[in-house]
């Protein structure tokens, strides 16, 4: 009966009301019916959806605040009417909650508590995404979210494409004469290769296990995977190196690294001996730059001087040089502000607030952050605050190579739920060296940090010994029991 009235209602509108809005009112009925019956979407929509939603404010929060909302609310009505809420911490979880009382005693120092509070409700909603997604979502469904991740950065990477080549964006992208720094919905090419960068290693770990998967059993929905996976590595990675970012492009070599050496012993050897070989063309191509493109070798040519080993503040300032000055100058800021106070710091979220105090002369602007996560951190929250982060990472990437370790266990060593931890592995290499020239905690992007993590916590390890290359029903990529 609810079926038939749905149907009269949605011919009675086609009939005497516009199509688009007809249209946008029937989507949005059908993705809350699915929400409805299926809670757990939330997290694909929210996963696939980031991008865009963390650069749309209503009032104070974003989008994507808000979709995290509803996906609590839609836990908590869920779990109500299940009666059961299940909340199992991880070490993850500790160690962000480590990292979140560093940040809660500082707060006593900020001069903004506004700001303050900010942050550290970030890093409560990094919490929340780890916990409320475990208790909420089949375990079976980790290649949603997965694909949700991964969708996400395909349309990035498409929208980055195509304001390369037809220049979309302001005069002061352009490069190569003719083409524009991609930016996609980040606003920002340094944010978008890093959004882009922490997704590429996920999807080439996952292309490599499908491709794999297709030789050892051909079928449809092989090639299906290799297809999708596939596909999302290559788009992805062409919208990193369209986005002109030598942070973006440093980081992505380091994720890309991991993923490839650490497969096995084999692909260890054979990436030791290759970036030998790497490291030797290098060297030739800095004796003779007439082998390598000059375009490549500007962009990199400055970096020893964006890591500061050159006396880069007492150059003339140029155009070519202009970048790397102004980032550097933002560092000599976050160290003045860390001398202010070495062991709690200036307050979490306060280097906008505090930077006119400390800054050179001629830089103004304090463009939100230092520019590098550590001296960023230094600057904020003092000693306590570096440890706690450092920390934080230590025990996430001690936790991902154990579960990497109990999936190769079950008697595998490709297997999907291998693949997708050594791919997160790659996610944080490229968020450890990116983060040396930028902060990529903004626009989202540790929401896209946490979903990723999560899906390894529904990825359990099989202890039957079923095979992950073709899951079976005992297997918890193939079960949608908990």
């Amino acid at each position: 009966m609810v079926g038939l009235a749905a149907l009269v209602a949605l011919a009675a509108g086609l009939a005497w009301f516009p199509l688009a809005p007809v249209a946008l009112a029937a989507g949005g009925a059908g993705v809350a019916f699915g929400l409805v019956r299926h809670p757990w979407l939330i997290w694909v929509l929210l996963a696939a959806a980031l991008p865009v939603t963390s650069g749309q404010r209503v009032g104070p929060a974003t989008l994507t605040d808000l979709l995290l909302a509803l996906a609590v609310g839609l836990w908590l009505a869920d779990g109500s009417r299940r009666r059961r809420l299940r909340l199992e911490a991880t070490p993850p979880v500790y160690g962000a909650l480590l990292y979140i009382g560093a940040l809660s005693i500082s707060l006593w120092a900020a001069p903004a508590l506004g700001e303050a509070v900010r942050e550290v409700v970030k890093w409560l909603e990094f919490v929340a995404v780890l916990l409320v997604i475990r208790d909420m979502v089949p375990a079976g469904r980790a290649p949603w979210l997965v694909g949700g991740l991964l969708v996400g950065g395909l349309g990035q990477g498409l929208l980055g494409l195509y304001q390369f080549y037809y220049g979309i964006g302001p005069e002061w992208f352009i490069i190569l004469g003719r083409f524009m720094r991609a930016s996609g919905s980040f606003r920002q090419p340094n944010p978008y290769a890093g959004y882009l960068g922490l997704t590429l290693p996920l999807a080439v770990s996952l292309a490599l296990w499908a491709w794999r998967r297709l030789w050892l059993e051909p079928g449809w929905a092989s090639w299906l995977s290799a297809g999708f996976y596939s596909a999302a590595a290559g788009i992805v990675a062409a919208g990193l190196m369209a986005s002109w970012s030598r942070g973006g492009w440093l980081g992505a070599a380091a994720g890309l690294l991991v993923v490839v050496a650490l497969r096995s012993a084999r692909t260890m050897m054979a990436t030791a001996v290759a970036t030998a070989g790497l490291a030797l063309a290098l060297l030739v191509g800095s004796l003779n730059p007439t082998l390598l493109p000059p375009s490549v070798t500007q962009r990199f040519a400055d970096i020893p001087a964006s890591l500061g080993l050159t006396d880069v503040l007492q150059q003339p300032l140029t155009d070519e040089n202009f970048a790397v000055v102004e980032r550097v100058a933002h560092w000599v800021a976050a160290l003045r502000m860390w001398e202010r106070a070495p062991w709690l710091g200036v307050g979490p979220g306060n280097y906008s607030v505090v930077y006119p105090a400390v800054r050179l002369p001629l830089w103004e602007d304090p463009l939100g952050h230092a520019h590098n996560i550590y001296l960023n951190v230094l600057g904020e929250t003092g000693l306590l605050g570096l440890t706690a982060y450092l920390a934080l990472w230590l025990v996430v990437a001690h936790w991902l190579w154990q579960r990497r370790q109990a999936a190769l266990a079950v008697g595998d060593e490709e297997g999907w739920q291998a693949a997708l931890a050594l791919g997160i592995l790659g996610m944080l290499a490229h968020l450890t060296v990116h983060n040396v020239f930028d902060n990529l905690f903004v626009q989202g992007m540790y929401v896209h940090i946490a979903i990723g993590l999560a899906t390894l916590n529904l990825a359990r390890p099989d202890t039957s010994k079923t095979s992950l290359v073709n899951p079976g029903r005992n297997s918890s990529i193939g079960s949608t029991q908990r």
